[in-house]
């Protein structure tokens, strides 16, 4: 039978290894070589041994099901293109600060949440494309307030956090590599980085999509 992740997990294959992302917890869990073999094999729908040890404590665990029917939770990868915007002047991203201390506040209260509560795209506010460039150049200019631990994932979810509010269906994205082992998140909009380079970003496997 086809596997398929657990609805807190998420999964992505990189080269031979296996990476999962546990959202409950906020963990990343590898297996690699033959361990991973047949567990991605399974994800894909492909042929596998479902007597696999390593399966079967995956299904115990509660990590992974057993369906019917193939359903894909692995990520193909679709690579943005380059063009972060560059920052805005001091004096226009003034406005922003408000909006961007209320937001690390509620960052610092609900750390462990906000994977599990994605925030909605505001129904009755909508930017043109100029206006949000120019949201994101103002957002990179007042960066310097955000925490230096985990800033990738904090500033993400920040910058999230301010288009959808104003209507802007931005995407938070998680990528893994392995050898070392190493995560990191970014936002994409309309196919481009909003805080990252493209360059930059190729390096890591999509692991989930918020």
């Amino acid at each position: 039978m086809p596997l398929t992740t657990a609805p807190h997990i998420r999964a992505t294959d990189v080269g031979q290894d296996l990476i999962l992302l546990d959202l409950v917890d906020d963990s990343y869990f590898c297996l690699q070589g033959k361990d991973a073999e047949d567990v991605i094999l399974g994800l894909r729908g492909d042929d596998h041994d479902p007597r696999n040890p390593v399966i079967r404590e995956l299904l115990d665990a509660g990590l992974l099901r057993e369906v019917d029917e193939f359903v894909p939770t692995i990520l193909d990868p679709t690579w943005p293109v380059d063009g972060m915007p560059p920052r805005g002047s001091t004096l226009a991203s003034l406005p922003l600060i408000p909006t961007m201390v209320l937001g690390i506040v509620h960052y610092r209260l609900r750390r462990k949440a906000l994977l599990r509560r994605p925030i909605r795209v505001a129904p009755k506010t909508r930017l043109d494309d100029a206006e949000v460039v120019r949201l994101v150049q103002r957002f990179r200019q007042l960066r310097i307030l955000l925490p230096r631990t985990g800033r990738c994932f904090v500033q993400s979810w920040l910058l999230v956090r301010i288009l959808r509010k104003r209507g802007v269906a931005a995407e938070w994205i998680f990528g893994v590599r392995t050898h070392p082992f190493e995560a990191h998140c970014w936002v994409e909009w309309q196919g481009r980085v909003l805080n990252d380079w493209a360059d930059h970003v190729r390096w890591y496997d999509p692991i989930a999509r918020f």
